[in-house]
């Protein structure tokens, strides 16, 4: 059974962010039924910020964190999951505080193992994920190569679509306005690309 795991980084719970993640999920159940999908609204959770001081541990033992909050189980989610759906708003120049937070954290967790010469591979290794950007009033597409560089640094492999705004979906304001991103109809193009993905990687 195919797991979708949505990561809704917005404080705001049910409006745009989340939104576009539903319409992703759906959209994918309809063209693969029997899909299971699950979401993780960040504002739910809880998420402190990375102390960096306690590399060591993370250094030494494969992909964990010494710090006793949601992010470890956030981890564990993504990896039991065939594809992901990772999606943020732009908050004042960046995305929320508790978002970032977990970004950080997530970064640390990798980047420190790797660094000392772990030799275990990335348990996220090649794993598919859909990326959706929002914003009030800037530019959305900030929020989508964020979230690129994240997924990259994880060894994720983010998909990419055949329309602007290519890394992902976007939506200045509300989506059922918004003519010059298209949102919904991206949300759509994003759905079948992100199910051909999984397929495509489960055949191998």
């Amino acid at each position: 059974m195919t797991k979708i795991l949505g990561t809704v980084g917005s404080m705001r719970k049910n409006e745009h962010t989340h939104k576009l993640v539903h319409h992703v999920i759906e959209d994918m159940k309809r063209l693969e039924p029997g899909i299971e999908s699950e979401l993780i609204h960040l504002a739910d959770q809880d998420v402190h910020a990375c102390k960096v001081v306690c590399s060591e541990f993370c250094s030494s033992l494969a992909y964990q964190c010494s710090t006793k909050d949601d992010v470890p189980a956030i981890l564990n989610q993504m990896i039991s999951a065939d594809a992901l759906i990772i999606a943020t708003p732009l908050y004042f120049r960046a995305p929320p505080a508790r978002f970032q937070a977990m970004i950080e954290r997530l970064i640390s967790i990798f980047f420190f193992y790797e660094s000392k010469g772990g030799s275990k591979a990335s348990p996220l290794q090649d794993k598919p994920c859909g990326l959706i950007g929002v914003a009030e009033y800037s530019n959305p597409h900030q929020m989508l190569e964020f979230l690129h560089d994240f997924c990259s640094v994880l060894k994720m492999r983010p998909v990419t679509l055949n329309h602007f705004p290519y890394l992902g979906v976007a939506c200045q304001g509300d989506l059922q306005k918004d003519t010059f991103f298209n949102p919904l109809e991206r949300s759509k193009e994003l759905a079948s690309t992100l199910a051909q993905a999984y397929k495509n990687q489960s055949n191998y």
